[in-house]
């Protein structure tokens, strides 16, 4: 079986037998290998499967990975993959999910050694999300789908064995959340009534897209009785610039916010005319907190306020992002007009990868890697 460990490390030899290739999982809990859950091991056999779903060499270096600055080669996103329990075509997700995750916009030696709560959450767009299973809609940050869970996990696992990421010595989040075992969902895009985030982003509708967001844990918003848009969002605007959120003190900085609604809720705020770009703006214009309630409290003084607020007025709305452009709008999940707010610590960017051939050209399945 492969090592998860960093370069230099080896093969290990294993009986042909369940119970002792299992018995290897207390080696790679002490040598600081997983995420503490089991493993499924990464034979050699495994892992060539995996790396029949990419048109790369094994040694290719896809990103290299703070705070270890580890080269997260083809062959140890592979191995890793494995280890999550993935199946071997989750592997091209995976490779753009490291690509994305390593560029300076999204800052991840700052998300991988923060006190800051925040899991990397892997959203997928395209007709890949259809290829995989990822589930979109009922339950999406719940069990019950392999893709979800297991792409998820893999990141992670990613990050601990190439990059480095220790609880209490390279990682300080003070709490952390579940989601960092595994964060990721698909974008409900048949339900949307508006275009796909990917979409939005400037990629076609056919080309399938992972897209990372360090994020909080999901807050659920519950609001199953308001009549008009402006009274519905409000609910979604009072949660999300919370005193305690980072956003409100981080706003002069270029960090980004998300809102998560249901097809259901996305449908009926466009029964009443309103476009995502309202939905932005509206949001912008009211999830903000006066001056006077954010003063020598919470991360005041710590980071520029946005160079419209006059920091001395007591009556100035602060929001929770520098513009409209920064509040994300997703659409997934199951039935009724929940809501989730997707906080983040307010000084990075999620980016957007497509999930290509090595030659840049977008896949347009998995299978296009097997000839």
């Amino acid at each position: 079986m492969h090592s998860a460990g960093p370069p230099g490390s080896r093969q290990i030899e294993v009986e042909d037998s369940v119970e002792k290739i299992f018995e290897f999982f207390d080696l790679y809990y002490e040598k600081g290998w997983t995420d503490g859950l089991p493993v499924y091991p990464p034979t050699e056999r495994a892992v060539k499967a995996a790396l029949r779903f990419t048109d790369r060499k094994p040694d290719d270096v896809v990103a290299v990975l703070p705070p270890r600055n580890g080269a997260a080669t083809v062959e140890r996103i592979a191995i890793n993959a494995v280890m999550a329990g993935c199946r071997p075509e989750y592997l091209p997700v995976l490779i753009a999910a490291v690509e994305a995750i390593a560029q300076p916009e999204y800052n991840l030696y700052g998300r991988q050694t923060t006190t800051h709560p925040g899991a990397h959450l892997l959203i997928i767009n395209g007709p890949i999300r259809k290829e995989l299973d990822v589930n979109c809609r009922h339950n999406v940050f719940g069990q019950g789908w392999r893709a979800n869970a297991t792409m998820g996990r893999a990141l992670r696992l990613i990050l601990i064995n190439v990059g480095g990421n220790q609880p209490g010595v390279t990682d300080m989040a003070t709490h952390g959340h579940p989601g960092k075992y595994s964060y990721c969902m698909g974008e409900d895009e048949e339900g949307s009534p508006w275009s796909p985030f990917h979409v939005d982003r400037g990629l076609s509708p056919d080309t399938s897209t992972v897209t990372l967001l360090c994020a909080e844990a999901p807050h659920n918003i519950n609001d199953q009785v308001s009549k008009t848009p402006e009274m519905y969002l409000g609910s979604a605007a009072s949660t999300m610039a919370t005193l305690g959120g980072n956003g409100l003190y981080r706003s002069g900085l270029r960090g980004e916010q998300a809102l998560l609604m249901t097809s259901e809720s996305a449908h009926w705020l466009a029964e009443f005319g309103w476009s995502k770009h309202d939905v932005k703006t509206f949001l912008f214009e009211n999830a903000r907190k006066p001056v006077r309630e954010l003063r020598n409290r919470g991360a005041w003084g710590k980071s520029p306020l946005p160079e419209f607020i006059n920091p001395d007025d007591d009556d100035a709305m602060v929001p929770i992002v520098g513009r409209p452009e920064n509040i994300l709008v997703l659409v997934a999940g199951g039935h009724q007009r929940h809501m989730n707010a997707l906080l983040t610590a307010g000084y990075s960017l999620s980016i957007t990868r497509a999930i290509t051939l090595k030659d840049g050209t977008p896949i347009r399945a998995t299978t296009d890697f097997l000839g």
